[in-house]
């Protein structure tokens, strides 16, 4: 091959590995800098959601059940609460992350997590979470609770995340054991 075709076709390889060089770099960087720990999102949103502290996870991370997943699971500090993060599947545009908080064995609170879903007008106004609220979990069975109109597929993704954490209560906690 000729030198003075080899010259161009070389400079232009160097000047893309450059370029590609320098991406790879600012992208990394970018990434560090916009990072977020999904553990400590976790932790900051137990603690926002129930005032307590919560300093230590269980090796509950991705216990799967077949209609969901235990993402996290944590006890308070003071040992009085439980807080779950669950996914249900069964949405109609996909999964539904649930935070469960348990205390003294009873749902103590819902809150809705990370979802693809556009009903949740449908639930305002509704009392479907009251018929979770104050239930004991050891004996709820939350596939059994009432849909909301119009909103059936979410309401199962939801009735899911609830039910994979009364699965893992039992299996688990049930007993007083951690």
């Amino acid at each position: 091959m000729d030198r003075t075709k080899m010259f161009p076709m070389v400079k232009g390889v160097l000047v893309l590995a450059i370029i590609a060089l320098c991406s790879g770099l600012l992208l990394g960087i970018f990434n560090i800098i916009t990072y977020v720990d999904p553990l400590q999102s976790a932790y900051d949103r137990f603690a926002a959601d129930t005032g307590k502290s919560f300093s230590e996870m269980t090796d509950a991370e991705g216990k799967d059940y077949e209609n969901g997943s235990i993402i996290y699971y944590a006890v308070s500090d003071d040992g009085l609460t439980q807080a779950f993060l669950s996914e249900g599947k069964g949405g109609k545009f996909g999964s539904v992350q649930m935070y469960v908080y348990v205390t003294e064995g009873k749902i103590e609170k819902l809150v809705v997590g990370e979802n693809s879903e556009n009903y949740w007008s449908y639930f305002e106004g509704s009392t479907f979470y009251e018929q979770f609220l104050g239930k004991d979990i050891a004996t709820l069975n939350a596939l059994d609770a009432d849909n909301v109109t119009s909103a059936t597929r979410t309401s199962e993704a939801i009735k899911n995340a609830i039910d994979v954490v009364t699965q893992y209560y039992k299996e688990k906690l049930a007993g007083g054991t951690k």
